[in-house]
């Protein structure tokens, strides 16, 4: 009796095509799952890198959301206090009232120099503190803060480094400081003295109040992310299709996807979570803020990027739990049939 041809299924044989006789893959398959595994992890970084960029653009570059954040730290006592006396140290730094009374009272005697110095000086320091808890210096300092940002913004988006410099600083005009001072004093020949020796250079002159190097050393890596932001969801998008078309099998490569999603959606949370933690403590340090402000200011800007960075973790996850439950129900029909998974 003749013996019985073997029956081949349609795909050729019991072996896997991309298995060696042994079972064990092909160096085609291990090279495919290689680059297949890189492509996943392109995507990924890509996709997360989308989610920043987007952030960037929609929360941290919007002005009146930046505004909406600032504004628990301009309220703040501590951070006024620390104005004030910038402001008032600019302003006696600048008008130097000792050589102005020296040039003034030649030959008189310096008990009268010392009294004007000292007088001027409590002067500015309690005109300055009193006009800078007020509600007017509040609402100059926000349109400061909105001139400020519009400055970062510009020094994100111009296709020019140098502009960078012009962003980083808020800046006060001396003038209207000034004017409160020749108004608010009680001695005549204080005001007279301001009014008359006091240049319009000098009223016109604009101090530093604060001086931002925290986002200063975020700039090349808010400027990158704003050039790659058009093209950072299509990369991300290439990458993972051609993931799936290199994997020896797309259901694998779609779990390893999910995981790899739900992986760098949570290592990219961690991430925001401490800049976030490290703008509320350079807040607090630079500008004497206190943690309730400093900490709502920084969880206004970051709050929606770690939002959308723990859905796009939960987002993952889902992909690999499906993708988990097609593989299993794979391996499941193959070990039925008697094939290896």
């Amino acid at each position: 009796m003749e013996p019985t041809p073997s029956v081949s299924d349609g795909a050729g044989s019991t072996e896997d095509q991309g298995s060696t006789p042994a079972g064990r893959r092909s160096p085609v398959a291990y090279l495919r799952a290689v680059v297949s595994a890189l492509l996943v992890a392109v995507a990924v970084l890509a996709a997360c890198a989308a989610v920043l960029a987007y952030w960037v653009d929609s929360v941290l570059l919007d002005t009146d959301t930046f505004i909406t954040a600032v504004e628990p730290i301009v309220g703040d006592d501590a951070v006024r206090e620390q104005a004030s006396d910038a402001i008032a140290a600019a302003v006696i730094e600048t008008v130097d009232v000792r050589a102005l009374a020296d040039a003034a009272l030649a030959g008189a005697e310096s008990s009268l120099v010392d009294e004007i110095v000292g007088g001027f000086e409590t002067l500015v320091g309690e005109t300055v503190s009193s006009a800078v808890r007020t509600d007017a210096f509040e609402d100059l300092w926000v349109t400061e803060m909105r001139v400020w940002h519009v400055k970062l913004v510009g020094a994100v988006k111009a296709p020019e480094a140098e502009y960078a410099a012009d962003g980083t600083v808020v800046r006060v005009t001396l003038g209207p400081y000034i004017e409160l001072l020749v108004e608010q004093a009680d001695n005549l020949f204080a005001q007279r003295l301001i009014m008359a020796l006091v240049p319009d250079s000098v009223r016109q002159m604009q101090v530093v109040v604060f001086d931002a190097q925290l986002v200063e050393n975020r700039l090349p890596l808010l400027r990158s992310l704003e050039s790659w932001r058009p093209y950072l969801p299509w990369i991300a998008a290439f990458a993972l299709l051609l993931a799936l078309i290199a994997a020896p099998r797309a259901s694998y490569a779609m779990l390893g996807a999910g995981i790899a999603v739900a992986a760098g959606g949570g290592v990219a949370w961690m991430m925001a979570r401490a800049e976030a933690a490290r703008i509320a403590s350079l807040t607090q340090s630079t500008f004497s803020a206190s943690q309730e402000s400093a900490t709502t200011f920084a969880g206004t800007l970051f709050g929606p990027l770690e939002t959308w960075l723990v859905d796009f973790a939960l987002a993952g996850t889902v992909v690999a739990a499906l993708s988990a439950i097609v593989v299993w129900s794979v391996v499941w029909r193959s070990r039925r049939r008697g094939k290896p998974a």
